[in-house]
């Protein structure tokens, strides 16, 4: 046992008792899923099967992605299947035939023909130039600057699914943006007009050179996949400077939700490089406002952007006394009926206390103008080492890992030699969290991101985890390379549970997909709201596109109340430990996945 696991372990204050918790196994091996490398994984059902598939992002030895797909094993068991091939993810449109892989991939229905496609966003720095030892920029015969990548071509795309998990280029769809870095991503409606709109979150112009950064951009869904941008008519256009309220800013992380409960999908961005994090506010228009600095959202309250003493180091300003924030992770974790949100921060001991730290931002709802109010003690750590520590938690999962109606945080961290692990925090009482990694089973150093999803369908959720070898020491290294875990949920403690799947009618209604459709589930006093989701942050930081609740010892939900675009629907007496679909305009039926 790891020794901080065993730190954690006794740190709680009480065990879990038997069959209380959840408790993972990792079962990658057996699955077939070992023999592959995997940073950023993904849950997404590919081929409509009702099994997700894992689709696992890889930067060990250059870029590429795997694709597997889940398929019937002996004993009614999963297993996953190489796809990679076939699925054209890591091919460039016709007629290169170069591999092109993207840095981050987003999924979403954007033609709504009921399958999922896909964003690959292109990470290129092509306008970043080489710097001699000295520091300074390398420059040509003709006194141009030489660049460190050649600028190959390729860019940003949209790859449109047949419905088999089989994708291919849609030319010209619109967004192809300029030669521009881009981190991450998120599809939602933001008009409300049934067709999934893009917004892409881009990165640094010359990363350690200066603080310019491209703009993110807005994409307006068209319909058949096709695309038009709309950044600067929604008002997100932002300036090429630095330091002022207007300027653009490093990326690293996409989100979107109905943050302020109105019908409409607010984009949350999550900012690198000490700079403060945005929350466009969907005005309703076609237009957003950042409400960052009115919410908290934009950082904490700390902003004299001192270093400790010895740190050797000269103060910040203020626009770089915020937080270096990878994911904004989205949830109602307290059950009042708003929406929540956790940020996962990398931060280090000598970077002082001006430098944000991981933290929930609770929502304190209509009455306080749904103002967030910082709540880092949720999720507090002993460091090792209190003159050294780093704090590497760059990616964050809510899901209800034991049923019982309340959400716990999976925290992945990694990148760092410093005990960086994987760690769950159960939601043992409304709003009171306690670590409880070490007796869920989990061991799982240098995590690299997690998608979360009931992959064998019996109830419970578990977890696809990738691994980062980033600064990680070679003899601490297992394997030939970073391979991800599959960690199987033994959950045996009799809470009931309800998984909803959502279809829209399209264009002119909710989209296909049902992203951004707000559930609510009562069960006796439990009283649960979830929305469909495509991006939680860094690199396609997402879950399944299914909806899963806890009902506790609850045998059945009172009613399910779902909000479309259309209007709102409510069913009453649902029986629990089922997957069912919910089809706008048409009701509520049992949906069993493929065997």
């Amino acid at each position: 046992m790891r020794p901080l696991l065993l730190a954690c372990l006794l740190l709680a204050p009480a065990a879990l008792r038997a069959g209380e918790g959840p408790r993972f196994t990792d079962e990658a091996a057996p699955a077939g899923l070992a023999g592959v490398s995997a940073q950023n994984p993904v849950w997404a059902d590919l081929n409509g099967d009702g099994w997700p598939d894992a689709v696992l992002g890889s930067t060990h030895g250059g870029k590429t992605t795997c694709v597997f797909l889940s398929t019937p094993a002996a004993g009614g068991e999963r297993a996953f299947y190489d796809f990679t091939p076939d699925s054209g993810l890591n091919a460039a449109p016709a007629p290169s035939t170069a591999p092109r892989a993207g840095s981050a991939l987003v999924f979403g229905d954007a033609d709504n023909d009921g399958d999922l496609d896909v964003f690959s966003a292109r990470y290129g720095e092509f306008e970043k130039p080489k710097a001699s030892p000295a520091g300074e920029i390398v420059r040509g015969a003709d006194g141009n600057p030489v660049y460190e990548t050649t600028d190959d071509g390729l860019r940003s795309a949209l790859l449109l699914n047949d419905g088999g998990g089989r994708f291919s280029h849609l030319q010209r769809a619109g967004v192809e943006n300029p030669p521009e870095t881009a981190t991450s991503a998120a599809f939602l409606d933001y008009n409300n007009d049934g067709v999934l709109d893009l917004y892409a979150g881009n990165w640094y112009r010359e990363y350690g050179v200066s603080f310019l950064c491209y703009p993110s951009r807005l994409y307006k869904g068209l319909g058949n996949g096709m695309f038009e941008e709309t950044t600067a008519a929604a008002g997100l256009l932002t300036a090429a400077t630095e330091g002022r309220p207007d300027s653009s800013r490093p990326v690293y992380g996409v989100s979107h939700c109905d943050w302020d409960d109105d019908g409409r999908q607010d984009l949350l961005v999550a900012v690198y490089g000490r700079q403060a994090n945005r929350l466009w506010r969907n005005n309703g228009d076609g237009t957003f406002s950042d409400t960052g600095p009115a919410s908290g959202f934009d950082g904490d309250a700390v902003r004299h952007g001192r270093y400790p003493d010895g740190a050797k180091r000269q103060p910040e300003p203020e626009w770089r006394s915020h937080g270096n924030t990878f994911s904004a992770v989205c949830a109602d974790y307290d059950n009042d009926g708003d929406t929540d949100v956790f940020l996962g921060e990398i931060t280090h001991a000598w970077a002082g206390e001006a430098s944000d730290r991981s933290s929930v931002l609770e929502n304190l709802g209509k009455k306080k103008n749904f103002k967030f109010r910082r709540r880092p003690e949720l999720v507090y750590r002993v460091h090792q080492d209190t003159r050294t520590w780093n704090q590497g938690d760059m990616r964050a999962a809510w899901a209800d890992f034991d049923n019982d109606g309340l959400q716990d945080l999976l925290l992945a961290s990694g990148d760092y030699p410093d005990g960086q692990y994987l760690r769950l925090f159960r939601q043992v009482k409304l709003r009171k969290f306690r670590d409880i990694t070490a007796e869920a089973g989990l061991d799982w150093e240098s995590s690299g991101g997690v998608s979360v999803a009931d992959y064998d369908r019996d109830g419970d959720l578990d977890i696809l985890a990738g691994k980062s070898w980033m600064r990680m020491p070679a003899h601490r290294r297992k394997g030939p390379l970073p391979a991800p875990a599959l960690l199987r949920n033994g959950l045996a403690n009799g809470n009931h549970w309800l998984a909803i799947k959502l279809e829209g009618r399209g264009a002119g209604a909710t989209n296909r997909g049902g992203v951004g459709v707000r559930v609510t589930v009562k069960a006796g006093r439990l009283l649960q709201t979830r929305e469909i989701r495509t991006s939680q942050g860094h690199a396609g930081l997402a879950d399944e596109q299914l909806l899963h609740f806890g009902l506790g010892k609850a045998g059945s939900a009172d009613s399910v109340e779902v909000r479309w675009v259309t209007g709102t629907a409510v069913y009453e007496d649902i029986s629990a430990d089922r997957y069912i679909k919910i089809t706008e305009g048409a009701g509520l039926a049992d949906w069993t996945p493929a065997r």
